[in-house]
């Protein structure tokens, strides 16, 4: 058997920077070479204390440079001859010999910035990798092609704004404003929380930059800095903790990218995405059932008993539960944070203001939604009206509340499914239940619409697919029972 070769490739990589220097004196500038680049000890200090400047040229671009000073600081600049003569030296130099050849201007340093790992996430913005450098260079051999000042290229991107500095900009310009509802207020700020800014301590997320610091450390960079490929592996990373949300960040990016354009802080947007590379998105609804009625009436009894349990502390939120499975059709987010002026017991009537199209609607409830509200209205009875939880009616059970009302009972809603012995589902699902229970029993998808507040027919017809492919389940069911015992 052939013995495999171990002194090529990876399995021997260069050890030095002399070995990756190529035989014109050249070696690309890339992070593996930064950080090999050290000062060389001075050979006429006899005790070794003295160091000296080493500078590297690169082998992709002529005039690229990067250098390490005799303290260990690495730094990039750019080095090039401007046309013309020298006209004070050449002069000088014709008084002394008559035949003397001109003098060409001398060389000029552009110094570009300081060395930074990309790894380095909390540096980043004090100082540029390798790869920003040589775009630098780039755009500045195009700005003497055309006759500009190639210093105004490098302070001008000192000057620039890094992407989560722009980000809060945005944020408190643009998404503040009436232009964007509370609810896209709150996912937006959430997931520049959790992505951008990275101010949280959850296990799940500090897991996540901990396996993808280079690719979510993109708000510590110049905007004018980021491509199409720092977002496509933004996206990726992302991706990992969820893929609907990784598109949402895509979008959130594209509107900061398009605020910064409008501004004059980038010359043109990168985060441009094709729908083929964004996630495929499918509906929870297409891969999951609702609840039928049996399931429904065992997560009633376990609501109740557990609303009853553990000092009464888990009652506004199965109140509220019970409400999103009752009360028509309707979003969990709109059902918690209901307030009374919206409910009229009279006319068994609740209006909600804020919806998708802006358009207020008016929704009947009764049965067992009234028998909700009624029980609700009763510890509304009992609460200090100069309380902020007075007006909400699923009001929350801390006084400190930042909203006043229930937000995200999820640990209960988990606590339900178990005691009904039910699967568990998103609490969204409760809205879906309703409409496909709903249409079970009227057979209209029209009187579904209406009942729910929906605007297009579209929107319900996914619950008609529903209730037929159910039917057809318990025909084949009783089909197989019938042949049984025959």
């Amino acid at each position: 058997m052939k013995e495999k070769d171990t002194n090529i490739g990876h399995n021997n990589p260069p050890k030095s920077l002399d070995e990756m220097i190529d035989e014109r004196g050249r070696v690309e500038i890339r992070p593996r070479v930064m950080s090999l680049l050290k000062p060389m000890p001075d050979p006429d200090d006899p005790k070794g204390e003295r160091y000296k400047e080493v500078v590297i040229n690169d082998a992709l671009i002529m005039g690229f440079k990067a250098k390490v000073n005799p303290g260990g600081s690495r730094s990039y600049f750019y080095q090039y001859r401007p046309k013309g003569i020298d006209e004070i030296k050449t002069a000088a130099a014709k008084a002394k010999e008559p035949g003397a050849d001109a003098v060409y201007l001398n060389p000029v340093k552009v110094h570009l910035g300081k060395y930074v790992d990309k790894k380095d996430e909390h540096r980043l913005g004090s100082g540029i990798t390798p790869a920003v450098a040589r775009k630098l260079c780039k755009d500045i051999i195009e700005a003497i092609k055309v006759g500009k000042d190639p210093v105004s290229i490098v302070a001008a991107r000192r000057k620039s704004k890094t992407l989560a500095a722009i980000f809060d900009e945005f944020f408190k310009v643009r998404v503040k404003s009436a232009a964007f509802k509370e609810k896209s207020r709150t996912d937006i700020a959430s997931r520049k929380k959790l992505y951008i800014d990275h101010t949280t301590n959850g296990y799940k997320h500090t897991q996540l930059r901990s396996m993808n610091k280079e690719a979510l450390s993109i708000g510590y960079k110049k905007l004018v800095d980021l491509t199409k490929d720092d977002y496509v592996k933004f996206h990726t990373a992302v991706s990992k903790a969820g893929k609907i949300q990784a598109n949402r960040c895509i979008e959130d990016l594209r509107l900061v990218e398009k605020y910064a354009f409008e501004k004059e802080y980038i010359k043109k947007t990168v985060c441009h995405f094709r729908k083929k590379e964004l996630n495929t998105e499918v509906k929870r609804i297409e891969l999951d059932d609702p609840y039928d009625r049996d399931e429904m009436r065992r997560i009633r009894k376990a609501a109740l008993a557990r609303s009853k349990s553990n000092d009464g502390k888990s009652f506004t939120s199965c109140m509220g539960l019970l409400a999103c499975m009752y009360i028509g059709g309707r979003s969990k987010d709109m059902i918690f944070n209901m307030q009374w002026d919206q409910v009229s017991m009279p006319k068994n009537v609740i209006r909600y203001k804020e919806t998708k199209n802006d358009k207020p609607i008016n929704l009947e409830f009764i049965g067992t939604a009234k028998a909700i509200l009624k029980i609700m209205l009763r510890l509304r009875h009992k609460t200090n009206p100069r309380d902020k939880r007075f007006k909400f009616v699923f009001p929350s059970n801390r006084s400190d509340s930042e909203h006043g009302h229930i937000m995200d009972p999820r640990k209960v809603w988990k606590h339900i499914c178990s005691d009904a012995k039910v699967a568990y589902k998103p609490i969204h699902f409760l809205r879906h239940t309703w409409a496909t229970n709903a249409y079970e029993a009227f057979g209209d998808i029209e009187a579904v619409r209406q009942m729910g507040g929906w605007l297009d027919i579209k929107s319900v017809q996914i619950y008609a697919t529903l209730v037929d492919k159910r039917k057809a389940k318990y025909a084949a069911t009783l089909n197989r029972y019938l042949k049984s015992h025959a």
